[in-house]
């Protein structure tokens, strides 16, 4: 595009375009650095609401200077061409980055979330209420770090309203029922809009959706707090129980603050990265060569007379060629194994969460046990024995859930048919007896000499492995002495 200038500012290309104005990347020309440049076209000049909406950004962002917040550097708010520049954050947004990974990992989502509860608090301290939290509004470095962005839409304790009572401001996926009814705004305002954006970090998708506005603007207000671990298997509980009360329909409910979020955060995120490790003071960071102290420590433990036994120099290095064949196949044998060992642990405790849920007070939390539940590929007894009271109860929704996941885990189910048989008899709601009728059909299909011939073809193919490893030392005894 051919160069514009609005001096000493070079405008290079266009970052942005919105309500509140659009944004260039440009270049300073006192030392040629790059900057964002926020302006107000000239064909929206006379929009005098615009105008008092740009000046508060400009002055909420002056007394805002946080790692989190973008950075004003000033701008000019006395002529019709009204700008202010900031810092340029080159990693675009949130929003770009949710839309090319889809989902996040639940630890980058804590991360990041850690890092928006720094900037709400920083800004809930001095009085600013942003009220336009949304993943497009957080600009990110190439290094992974957010800054809040776009206080058009800020409110200032301190200051009068520009938007009259019963209007409402913001953007409809990411806003809070008391912003669409209009009524009083909190910070507890900005709370909501994160829960919904951590919501979308780990799913990929919003809260609450529609085909109009009209219809997501209702779903805020009437309908029931979506559990992100539904859609979000490895997703702590805590961090599934902390969104819900950030998306709780009455503010009070909420969190009282952002640093009392990002505590929570904290400690969700901690225990994760609790890894053992073997002597870190003897050997560093995992980066780090071993120091002095290390290494007279290792020659203190080693054998010489071992060293010697096997780096004599009369004797051929080519012999240690059958033990290292054999010492391979014991590895696969060791790693193969030591993964089931490890695997079968993580699933049985991640089970036994969702089991221990069955039994909550809330309905809604029973149903999303016995949903996640039927994803396991096997279960336990106390499982299977949760399910079946499950399948019992009195509420239809916890019915249906239970009796499909004792359908999807049907070889486990097998001793339950003839309970299942008698609720696909005698049950009122026609679809539990249809459940229980797909369930039953389920055991009859299941086969178990079948899995057990994967099995015991599984461990066929290890003890061929070893079997290779000691044969190849074997056969190498053997032509050793017509080589030598």
């Amino acid at each position: 595009m051919e160069s514009q200038w609005i001096w000493p500012f070079e405008l290079l290309d266009k970052l942005g375009e919105g309500g509140m104005g659009v944004v260039y990347r440009a270049r300073y020309v006192g030392n040629n650095r790059q900057v964002a440049v926020k302006l107000i076209p000239n064909d929206m000049t006379a929009n005098a609401t615009l105008f008092a909406r740009f000046e508060r950004e400009l002055d909420v962002l002056k007394q805002l200077t946080h790692p989190n917040i973008v950075h004003c550097f000033g701008g000019s708010c006395e002529s019709k061409q009204r700008f202010y520049a900031m810092e340029y954050v080159p990693g675009g947004t949130l929003s770009d980055h949710i839309l090319e990974k889809g989902s996040l990992p639940w630890e980058n989502v804590v991360d990041f979330a850690m890092q928006m509860c720094e900037a709400l608090h920083y800004a809930h301290e001095r009085g600013v209420t942003h009220r336009d939290i949304k993943p497009g509004n957080f600009l990110m470095t190439k290094t992974g770090q957010l800054k809040l962005s776009d206080f058009g839409l800020a409110s200032i304790v301190s200051q009068g309203r520009l938007t009259a009572s019963g209007r409402t401001v913001g953007t409809i996926l990411y806003m809070s029922p008391e912003q669409i009814r209009g009524g009083p705004v909190t910070n507890r305002v900005d709370l909501y809009g994160l829960g919904c954006v951590i919501f979308e970090m780990l799913s990929g998708r919003t809260p609450y959706t529609g085909d109009t506005a009209a219809e997501v603007l209702q779903r805020h207000l009437k309908d029931p707090i979506p559990h992100v671990a539904s859609l979000v298997l490895n997703c702590p509980l805590e961090l599934d129980q902390l969104v819900c009360e950030l998306l709780a329909k009455d503010p009070e409910k909420r969190p009282a603050t952002a640093a009392d979020v990002n505590s929570r955060l904290q400690g969700i995120l901690l225990p994760s990265r609790r890894v053992a490790s073997i002597e870190p003071s003897l050997f560093g960071s995992p980066n780090s060569k071993p120091g002095a102290a290390a290494i007279k420590k290792i020659k203190a433990k080693s054998s010489p007379a071992l060293a010697t036994r096997v780096f004599e120099k009369d004797k051929p290095r080519t012999r240690l060629i059958p033990w290292g064949i054999a010492g391979a196949a014991l590895l696969v044998c060791a790693y193969q194994a030591n993964g089931w060992i490890q695997t079968a642990g993580q699933l049985q405790q991640a089970e036994q969460t969702w089991v221990n849920l069955l039994d909550h007070a809330d309905p809604a939390v029973r149903v999303l046990a016995a949903n996640s539940l039927s994803k396991f590929q096997k279960l336990r007894p106390v499982a299977i024995e949760k399910l079946r009271v499950g399948a019992e109860s009195v509420n239809v929704e916890l019915q249906l859930a239970s009796i499909r996941a004792l359908a999807r885990h049907a070889s486990e189910s097998r001793s339950l048919s003839a309970e299942l048989l008698r609720i696909q008899k005698s049950d009122e709601n026609t679809a539990v007896r249809a459940e229980a009728g797909a369930a039953l059909a389920a055991i009859q299909r299941s086969s178990r000499p079948f899995s057990y011939f994967f099995l015991a073809l599984e461990a066929l193919l290890l003890l061929t492995v070893v079997g290779i490893g000691f044969g190849g030392w074997w056969v190498w005894n053997r032509v050793k002495p017509f080589a030598e």
